[in-house]
This record gives structure tokens, C-alpha cells and sequence, in this order.
């Protein structure tokens, strides 16, 4: 009786575990990027970019920065996943 009461709630706690780990596919999301940037992926924190499109690592659509103040910058960025991105 006390092997069943400990399978019983062993199996409670795994599936509460499994249930939390699963119930978000991402934990954040970027909701803005800095003035200079025009979209950004929301996942993705190093996918800026200067027009619409798809993040080259998780494929969601890029968003349209909030803060973005407009102006053209003449700069290349190297991602940690080895894309360059002229902004």
C-alpha cells in the first residue's frame, strides 16, 4: 500500500513537471530592440534586420520596432549565429 501511495504521487509530480515544462514554447518575448533597429524577432535576440521578413533561426515573422527612430545606420552586425546584418 505505501509502494502504491509513492508510485501515485511520483506520477502526480512528473506529470506536473511535464505539464509546466510544455505549456510555454518560449519563456520570453522581446517586445521592443534599440531606436536603430527596424524589426526584430521576438524570439530571437540577435535577428535584426531593416525590412520585414523571417528570422533565420526560429522562422517567426520579425516585428516592426516601437522605438525605431528612422534613421539610416551605416553599420554591420555579426549575429552569435554567424549572420551579418547590414542595418
Amino acid at each position: 500500500m505505501k509502494t502504491n501511495k509513492i508510485i501515485i504521487l511520483l506520477s502526480v509530480m512528473a506529470f506536473l513537471l511535464y505539464t509546466i515544462s510544455c505549456g510555454s514554447k518560449h519563456v520570453s518575448i522581446r517586445k521592443s530592440a534599440n531606436p536603430e533597429v527596424a524589426y526584430f524577432c521576438p524570439m530571437d535576440t540577435m535577428i535584426n534586420e531593416a525590412n520585414p521578413g523571417q528570422c533565420t533561426v526560429c522562422g517567426m515573422n520579425l516585428i516592426k520596432n516601437p522605438n525605431y527612430s528612422g534613421e539610416e545606420i551605416n553599420t554591420v552586425v555579426v549575429t552569435s549565429t554567424g549572420d551579418t546584418l547590414h542595418e
